[in-house]
């Protein structure tokens, strides 16, 4: 029964990591992938809309440090890493703003690849504070001023994530 017991977790193991590796399957994260292209020799209509922007970006350096405060923040695993990007809309371009990840209970700059995605209008930056950053995630959800999506496959983001729990209504991730 031990034996058998020990092939079942094995195998779950492996399908997981199969899963995770093949997005084919249903189950792992849908991406959209654009074909290589060349580096066009004139910029494109947004490229000018972002040099010429005169939307005045929030106070990012205080987010830095409401959020370092964030229970959730100082929840998130080592091995977790959670992208956190910031953007706006001008003349219908989408221009990011800032991007940080969260990972090993710290906030930094991105780089990296991460398991989970979350994308917020620039315009929430200045209502988040120590203690509320669930509350605003939601009322951006609620608003269209939020996107949301995992790379990593359930059984990944169960498993590394599972002391997070509690914030999945917050993260909007489905896992089911």
């Amino acid at each position: 029964m031990t034996i058998f017991i020990l092939i079942v977790i094995l195998l779950s193991f492996y399908l997981s990591f199969f899963v995770y590796k093949n997005p084919s399957n249903e189950d792992a994260p849908k991406t959209i992938s654009s074909p290589a292209k060349s580096t066009p020799s004139t910029p494109s209509r947004c490229s000018l809309v972002a040099k010429n922007d005169t939307y005045e970006k929030p106070n990012f350096s205080r987010l830095e440090e409401v959020m370092s405060e964030q229970p959730i923040v100082k929840d998130v695993p080592e091995a977790g890493r959670i992208s956190l990007k910031f953007f706006h809309f001008t003349e219908g371009c989408r221009i990011w703003d800032k991007g940080y990840i969260l990972s090993d209970g710290k906030i930094n700059s991105e780089s990296g690849d991460p398991d989970i995605y979350l994308t917020l209008s620039s315009d929430y930056v200045d209502e988040i504070t120590e203690s509320n950053f669930c509350e605003v995630i939601k009322m951006a959800r609620n608003n269209g001023d939020l996107g949301q999506y995992a790379e990593a496959s359930k059984t990944t983001l169960l498993w590394r994530y599972k002391s997070m729990i509690k914030y999945i209504d917050c993260l909007g991730i489905e896992l089911g």
